[in-house]
């Protein structure tokens, strides 16, 4: 029996400044941090005067879906099935759309920020797409649609990752003082703009479930092909950035707790992305495998934390402002 083989990653070539599209390949490997380093400036670059903490939200809007999904997945009797997917519908552009709609009727500039996150929203996708991801990708225009985009040009894993999100850590610490004294980011919305934000934070939370059983027809994220224990013997599956075991030589997987891996030769515990097929309904052969980091679930969190705190430095510091003119129009 042939061991898997190891999934080949590119190299940075001393061609590659000549060449655009191989330099490309290495500047899409994100976290949370890469996109704010990689959309602030670009974001900046269009509009100037964009606000710093509606950039970083919506480099934020694509991933919601997904924070959501692990925070959920703790909850006892929660389907992992139903929830991945009711997460992949959600994480379409579509919903980006709808959640930057309702997001923008709480910002005085409505149309302005609302461009601000559905573009961002939607650089946010293209650089996702552009990650290998095996079993996994970008459905743009789901629920019309459930074409996945992947574009499979790098994986996450590569020294110039670092560099972006240096470069995030630094686009937060130059504009963080300038931005916290932004007074006009947010608005009380007319009754025309809550009715708009109402209905589209229903329809992003609520519809969904509306197109589960679809999304399972398509196979999304091969959740039929899991589901299906029966028939599933022989058939193609991929799994991204699933956790395997060593020492009970077992994946996990969104149906069965575990799978079992009939050539486990060559990596060890760890999260790792598998392609393959069913040798039977409880076996998997891998034919290509490869082996993540965890820098980049870190480097998500900071970000996430980040974006958290520049939104709460800026109401305390908005709430302090008008505390004091208060003072002063007593005086």
């Amino acid at each position: 029996m042939s061991p898997p083989t190891k999934a080949w990653i590119p190299h940075l070539s001393k061609n590659s400044i000549d060449n655009p599209l191989e330099l490309w390949h290495f500047l899409t490997m994100p976290n949370t941090l890469t996109h704010i380093g990689v959309q602030t400036p670009l974001t900046k670059l269009g509009i100037p005067q964009a606000p710093l903490q509606w950039i970083v939200t919506a480099c934020l809007i694509p991933d919601i879906p997904w924070i959501m999904q692990r925070i959920l997945l703790q909850l006892p009797g929660m389907d992992p099935l139903q929830l991945r997917l009711y997460t992949a519908t959600q994480a379409s552009f579509f919903y980006c759309l709808t959640l930057s709609l309702a997001l923008a009727m709480l910002a005085g500039k409505s149309k302005q920020i609302f461009f601000i996150l559905s573009t961002n929203s939607l650089l946010h996708l293209l650089l996702d797409a552009s990650q290998i991801k095996w079993g996994n990708g970008v459905n743009f225009f789901a629920p019309f649609s459930w074409h996945t985009t992947h574009f499979n040009l790098i994986w996450p894993e590569h020294y110039l990752n670092t560099f972006f999100t240096v470069l995030g850590l630094i686009a937060l610490a130059a504009l963080w003082p300038k931005a916290i004294q932004n007074k006009n980011l947010l608005q009380k919305p007319d009754k025309r703009k809550a009715a708009c934000a109402a209905v589209c934070f229903v329809v992003y939370f609520g519809s969904p479930p509306l197109f589960a059983h679809s999304a399972y027809e398509a196979n999304i994220h091969y959740s039929q092909t899991l589901k299906d224990m029966e028939r599933r013997s022989g058939k193609k599956i991929e799994l991204d950035r699933t956790r395997y075991n060593t020492e009970s030589n077992t994946v996990e997987s969104l149906v069965d707790t575990h799978f079992k891996i009939a050539n486990p030769d060559g990596f060890s515990s760890g999260t790792i992305s598998i392609r393959g097929h069913f040798q039977d309904k409880e076996t998997i052969k891998i034919d290509e495998f490869h082996c993540h980091k965890t820098s980049r679930d870190y480097a998500s969190y900071v970000g996430l934390l980040l974006a958290l705190l520049l939104w709460s430095h800026t109401l305390f510091q908005l709430q302090s402002t008008h505390k004091l003119n208060g003072k002063l129009h007593e005086q």
